[in-house]
Protein backbone atom coordinates (compact mmCIF):
# COMPACT_ATOMS: atom_id res chain seq x y z
CA UNK A 1 0.00 0.00 0.00
CA UNK A 2 3.04 2.37 0.53
CA UNK A 3 4.56 0.95 -2.62
CA UNK A 4 7.83 2.80 -2.20
CA UNK A 5 10.94 0.76 -1.31
CA UNK A 6 11.63 2.24 1.66
CA UNK A 7 10.67 -0.82 3.52
CA UNK A 8 12.93 -3.26 5.28
CA UNK A 9 12.40 -6.55 7.55
CA UNK A 10 15.09 -6.83 10.00
CA UNK A 11 15.43 -10.52 11.42
CA UNK A 12 16.90 -13.84 10.80
CA UNK A 13 16.21 -16.94 8.49
CA UNK A 14 18.14 -19.90 8.28
CA UNK A 15 20.32 -21.07 4.57
CA UNK A 16 17.72 -22.96 3.22
CA UNK A 17 14.87 -22.82 0.78
CA UNK A 18 12.32 -20.84 3.38
CA UNK A 19 14.57 -18.02 3.90
CA UNK A 20 15.44 -17.90 -0.07
CA UNK A 21 11.46 -18.27 -0.48
CA UNK A 22 10.66 -15.50 2.19
CA UNK A 23 13.25 -12.92 0.70
CA UNK A 24 11.98 -13.42 -2.80
CA UNK A 25 8.29 -12.75 -1.69
CA UNK A 26 9.40 -9.58 0.63
CA UNK A 27 11.41 -8.42 -2.67
CA UNK A 28 8.13 -8.95 -5.05
CA UNK A 29 6.50 -6.31 -2.73
CA UNK A 30 9.63 -3.54 -2.42
CA UNK A 31 10.55 -4.62 0.49
CA UNK A 32 14.32 -4.90 1.86
CA UNK A 33 15.06 -8.16 3.64
CA UNK A 34 17.76 -7.18 6.17
CA UNK A 35 18.47 -10.92 7.23
CA UNK A 36 21.29 -12.69 9.62
CA UNK A 37 21.31 -15.95 8.07
CA UNK A 38 22.14 -19.57 9.61
CA UNK A 39 23.55 -22.34 7.82
CA UNK A 40 22.69 -25.15 11.20
CA UNK A 41 19.10 -23.57 11.78
CA UNK A 42 16.44 -23.78 9.77
CA UNK A 43 13.95 -20.87 9.20
CA UNK A 44 10.91 -20.14 10.79
CA UNK A 45 7.87 -22.00 10.05
CA UNK A 46 4.21 -22.29 10.79
CA UNK A 47 1.86 -24.76 10.14
CA UNK A 48 -1.82 -22.49 10.44
CA UNK A 49 -5.25 -25.28 10.25
CA UNK A 50 -8.51 -24.23 9.76
CA UNK A 51 -11.62 -24.97 10.85
CA UNK A 52 -14.37 -23.40 8.61
CA UNK A 53 -13.28 -18.97 9.79
CA UNK A 54 -11.59 -20.33 12.73
CA UNK A 55 -7.57 -20.98 12.66
CA UNK A 56 -4.53 -22.18 14.75
CA UNK A 57 -0.86 -22.46 14.66
CA UNK A 58 2.19 -25.01 15.19
CA UNK A 59 5.79 -22.74 15.09
CA UNK A 60 8.87 -23.85 14.92
CA UNK A 61 10.78 -20.42 15.56
CA UNK A 62 13.89 -22.03 14.10
CA UNK A 63 16.00 -19.22 13.05
CA UNK A 64 13.97 -16.46 13.75
CA UNK A 65 14.57 -15.89 17.60
CA UNK A 66 18.28 -16.06 16.53
CA UNK A 67 19.05 -12.90 15.38
CA UNK A 68 22.37 -11.22 17.02
CA UNK A 69 23.67 -8.05 18.65
CA UNK A 70 26.30 -8.17 16.64
CA UNK A 71 24.68 -8.28 13.35
CA UNK A 72 22.58 -5.61 14.33
CA UNK A 73 25.73 -3.28 15.02
CA UNK A 74 27.27 -4.34 11.68
CA UNK A 75 23.81 -2.85 9.51
CA UNK A 76 23.24 -0.43 12.15
CA UNK A 77 23.72 2.46 9.95
CA UNK A 78 20.93 1.18 7.96
CA UNK A 79 18.43 2.21 10.30
CA UNK A 80 19.99 5.92 11.45
CA UNK A 81 17.51 7.53 8.77
CA UNK A 82 14.65 5.45 9.28
CA UNK A 83 11.54 7.35 10.06
CA UNK A 84 9.52 4.37 11.67
CA UNK A 85 10.63 1.42 13.82
CA UNK A 86 7.83 -1.31 14.01
CA UNK A 87 7.80 -4.53 15.87
CA UNK A 88 6.32 -7.47 17.31
CA UNK A 89 6.81 -8.11 21.26
CA UNK A 90 7.74 -11.75 21.21
CA UNK A 91 11.02 -11.33 20.75
CA UNK A 92 11.26 -9.85 24.04
CA UNK A 93 12.11 -13.32 25.01
CA UNK A 94 15.01 -13.79 22.84
CA UNK A 95 16.44 -10.52 21.99
CA UNK A 96 14.98 -7.83 24.84
CA UNK A 97 18.15 -5.45 24.27
CA UNK A 98 17.53 -5.50 20.60
CA UNK A 99 14.23 -4.06 21.38
CA UNK A 100 15.59 -1.91 23.57
CA UNK A 101 18.38 -0.25 21.03
CA UNK A 102 15.91 0.43 18.50
CA UNK A 103 13.45 1.69 21.28
CA UNK A 104 16.15 4.36 22.29
CA UNK A 105 16.89 4.71 18.49
CA UNK A 106 13.64 6.40 17.36
CA UNK A 107 13.66 8.43 20.84
CA UNK A 108 13.56 11.28 19.05
CA UNK A 109 11.81 14.11 17.22
CA UNK A 110 11.94 12.95 13.72
CA UNK A 111 11.58 8.90 14.04
CA UNK A 112 8.62 7.43 15.75
CA UNK A 113 8.91 3.65 17.24
CA UNK A 114 5.39 1.49 17.97
CA UNK A 115 4.66 -2.06 18.29
CA UNK A 116 1.06 -4.69 18.59
CA UNK A 117 0.66 -6.20 21.84
CA UNK A 118 1.12 -10.05 21.97
CA UNK A 119 -0.43 -12.85 23.66
CA UNK A 120 -1.61 -12.74 26.88
CA UNK A 121 1.17 -15.17 28.17
CA UNK A 122 3.48 -12.79 26.85
CA UNK A 123 1.65 -9.45 28.64
CA UNK A 124 1.75 -11.47 31.46
CA UNK A 125 5.73 -12.45 31.49
CA UNK A 126 6.96 -9.39 30.11
CA UNK A 127 4.30 -6.49 31.63
CA UNK A 128 7.34 -4.71 32.96
CA UNK A 129 9.35 -4.76 29.70
CA UNK A 130 6.10 -4.20 27.78
CA UNK A 131 5.25 -1.00 30.64
CA UNK A 132 8.66 0.47 29.69
CA UNK A 133 8.48 0.14 26.28
CA UNK A 134 5.40 2.32 26.31
CA UNK A 135 7.62 4.91 27.34
CA UNK A 136 8.93 5.08 24.04
CA UNK A 137 5.89 4.16 21.95
CA UNK A 138 4.51 6.50 19.43
CA UNK A 139 1.95 3.81 17.97
CA UNK A 140 0.17 1.09 19.91
CA UNK A 141 -1.88 -1.58 18.03
CA UNK A 142 -3.89 -4.01 20.20
CA UNK A 143 -6.94 -6.33 20.17
CA UNK A 144 -9.93 -5.65 22.20
CA UNK A 145 -8.79 -8.98 24.26
CA UNK A 146 -5.75 -8.08 24.81
CA UNK A 147 -6.59 -4.24 25.59
CA UNK A 148 -8.45 -5.50 28.53
CA UNK A 149 -5.86 -8.10 29.71
CA UNK A 150 -2.98 -5.77 29.91
CA UNK A 151 -5.74 -2.80 31.90
CA UNK A 152 -6.52 -5.49 34.11
CA UNK A 153 -3.04 -5.96 34.79
CA UNK A 154 -2.72 -2.27 34.94
CA UNK A 155 -5.33 -2.56 37.64
CA UNK A 156 -7.47 -0.18 35.01
CA UNK A 157 -10.68 1.19 36.22
CA UNK A 158 -13.45 -0.62 33.92
CA UNK A 159 -11.37 -2.10 31.27
CA UNK A 160 -14.17 -3.39 29.79
CA UNK A 161 -15.05 0.22 28.36
CA UNK A 162 -12.87 0.23 25.30
CA UNK A 163 -13.29 3.71 24.66
CA UNK A 164 -11.99 4.84 28.23
CA UNK A 165 -9.08 2.10 27.99
CA UNK A 166 -7.50 3.82 24.95
CA UNK A 167 -7.68 7.23 25.99
CA UNK A 168 -6.08 5.25 29.43
CA UNK A 169 -3.38 3.47 27.40
CA UNK A 170 -2.84 6.45 25.39
CA UNK A 171 -2.24 8.47 28.50
CA UNK A 172 0.70 6.40 29.91
CA UNK A 173 4.02 8.05 30.53
CA UNK A 174 6.36 8.89 27.52
CA UNK A 175 9.78 9.80 27.21
CA UNK A 176 9.24 11.94 24.54
CA UNK A 177 6.92 14.27 24.72
CA UNK A 178 7.37 15.60 21.81
CA UNK A 179 5.72 13.41 19.84
CA UNK A 180 2.11 12.29 20.23
CA UNK A 181 1.15 8.64 21.17
CA UNK A 182 -1.81 6.91 19.00
CA UNK A 183 -3.16 3.81 20.53
CA UNK A 184 -5.53 1.62 18.25
CA UNK A 185 -7.81 -1.15 19.92
CA UNK A 186 -9.83 -3.14 17.16
CA UNK A 187 -12.55 -5.29 17.49
CA UNK A 188 -13.00 -7.60 14.95
CA UNK A 189 -16.39 -7.03 13.33
CA UNK A 190 -17.00 -3.99 15.67
CA UNK A 191 -15.72 -0.41 15.37
CA UNK A 192 -12.17 0.49 16.46
CA UNK A 193 -11.03 2.82 19.28
CA UNK A 194 -8.38 5.10 18.66
CA UNK A 195 -7.08 7.42 21.02
CA UNK A 196 -4.39 10.09 20.27
CA UNK A 197 -2.68 12.15 23.08
CA UNK A 198 -0.60 15.17 23.37
CA UNK A 199 1.61 14.53 26.47
CA UNK A 200 3.31 18.38 26.27
CA UNK A 201 -0.36 19.36 26.94
CA UNK A 202 -1.53 17.46 28.70
CA UNK A 203 -4.59 17.02 26.48
CA UNK A 204 -6.66 14.45 23.88
CA UNK A 205 -6.06 15.38 20.30
CA UNK A 206 -8.20 12.90 19.19
CA UNK A 207 -10.96 10.45 20.42
CA UNK A 208 -13.21 8.45 18.51
CA UNK A 209 -14.51 4.83 17.28
CA UNK A 210 -14.63 3.73 13.23
CA UNK A 211 -16.61 0.67 11.57
CA UNK A 212 -14.75 -1.71 10.03
CA UNK A 213 -15.78 -2.14 6.43
CA UNK A 214 -18.66 -4.91 5.77
CA UNK A 215 -17.64 -8.55 4.92
CA UNK A 216 -20.67 -10.46 3.83
CA UNK A 217 -20.27 -13.96 6.17
CA UNK A 218 -20.29 -15.66 3.36
CA UNK A 219 -17.25 -14.27 1.77
CA UNK A 220 -14.91 -14.53 5.02
CA UNK A 221 -12.67 -17.20 4.16
CA UNK A 222 -9.43 -17.19 6.76
CA UNK A 223 -9.43 -14.56 9.56
CA UNK A 224 -5.65 -15.08 9.71
CA UNK A 225 -3.84 -11.76 9.52
CA UNK A 226 -6.18 -9.64 9.84
CA UNK A 227 -4.81 -7.44 12.51
CA UNK A 228 -1.39 -7.50 10.74
CA UNK A 229 -3.15 -6.45 7.57
CA UNK A 230 -4.79 -3.84 9.20
CA UNK A 231 -1.40 -2.72 11.11
CA UNK A 232 0.14 -2.41 7.99
CA UNK A 233 -2.73 -0.67 6.17
CA UNK A 234 -2.81 1.81 8.95
CA UNK A 235 0.76 2.66 9.32
CA UNK A 236 0.92 2.94 5.05
CA UNK A 237 -0.97 6.23 6.01
CA UNK A 238 0.76 7.16 9.49
CA UNK A 239 4.50 7.12 7.77
CA UNK A 240 2.74 10.04 5.26
CA UNK A 241 1.12 11.75 8.11
CA UNK A 242 -2.24 11.51 7.26
CA UNK A 243 -4.92 12.17 9.51
CA UNK A 244 -6.25 9.12 11.63
CA UNK A 245 -9.28 8.96 9.64
CA UNK A 246 -7.93 7.78 7.07
CA UNK A 247 -5.49 6.14 8.36
CA UNK A 248 -8.28 4.20 10.17
CA UNK A 249 -9.74 3.21 6.73
CA UNK A 250 -6.83 2.36 5.06
CA UNK A 251 -6.50 0.18 7.67
CA UNK A 252 -9.68 -1.52 7.54
CA UNK A 253 -9.68 -1.84 3.69
CA UNK A 254 -6.63 -4.27 4.25
CA UNK A 255 -8.48 -6.38 7.05
CA UNK A 256 -11.54 -6.69 5.15
CA UNK A 257 -9.07 -7.53 1.72
CA UNK A 258 -6.97 -10.31 3.44
CA UNK A 259 -9.92 -11.97 5.02
CA UNK A 260 -11.50 -13.02 2.08
CA UNK A 261 -8.65 -14.88 1.57
CA UNK A 262 -6.88 -18.01 2.68
CA UNK A 263 -3.56 -17.28 4.64
CA UNK A 264 -2.45 -14.42 3.93
CA UNK A 265 -2.39 -13.56 0.24
CA UNK A 266 -1.57 -10.36 -1.32
CA UNK A 267 -3.21 -9.06 -4.40
CA UNK A 268 -0.83 -8.64 -7.59
CA UNK A 269 -1.41 -4.95 -7.70
CA UNK A 270 -2.73 -2.97 -4.60
CA UNK A 271 -6.50 -2.09 -5.32
CA UNK A 272 -6.74 0.74 -2.74
CA UNK A 273 -7.84 4.38 -3.35
CA UNK A 274 -8.02 6.81 -0.83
Amino acid sequence: MLNEKNVGVLGSVGNDSYGQLYETLLEGENIVPVFEKFDATNTGVCAVYCHNKDRGHVTDLGASALVSNEYVTKVWEMFKNVELIFTELFILKQRKKIVYQLAELANNDRKHFGFNLPSFYFIETFLEDIKNLFEYADIVFANAAEAVFLGNLLKIHDPENLSELCIHLAKLGKKNKNKKRVVVITNGPNPAYICEYDHAQHRVTYSGLNLPDFVPNEQIIDTNGAGDAFAGGFLSKYVKSKSLEECVRAGHWAAAMIIKKRGCQLPVKCEYIM
